[in-house]
C-alpha cells in the first residue's frame, strides 16, 4: 500500500476509523444478544457466526484497499 500520496493516507484512515466504529457497534450487538437472548447457546452460536461473517467481509474490504491504494 503506497502512502506516500496524502489522498491514499486519508483514504485508508477513512477506512480504518470506518471499520472502528462498525467494530465497536458490532461488539454491542453481541453483547445485547448475548446479555439478553433467551438461549445462550443460540445466543453463542448466532454470535460465532456473525464474528465469522465479519471477519470474511474485513478481509475482502481490507484486500480491495490494498489493491485500490497500490
Amino acid at each position: 500500500m503506497n502512502l506516500s500520496n496524502p489522498a491514499n493516507l486519508l483514504i485508508a484512515g477513512i477506512y480504518y476509523v470506518l471499520v472502528g466504529l462498525v467494530s465497536l457497534f458490532s461488539l454491542f450487538g453481541v453483547y445485547i444478544l448475548i446479555r439478553y437472548g433467551r438461549s445462550l447457546p443460540l445466543a453463542f452460536s448466532i454470535a460465532v457466526v456473525y464474528a465469522l461473517f465479519f471477519l470474511k467481509i474485513l478481509m475482502e474490504t481490507s484486500q480491495t484497499l490494498h489493491a485500490l491504494l497500490s
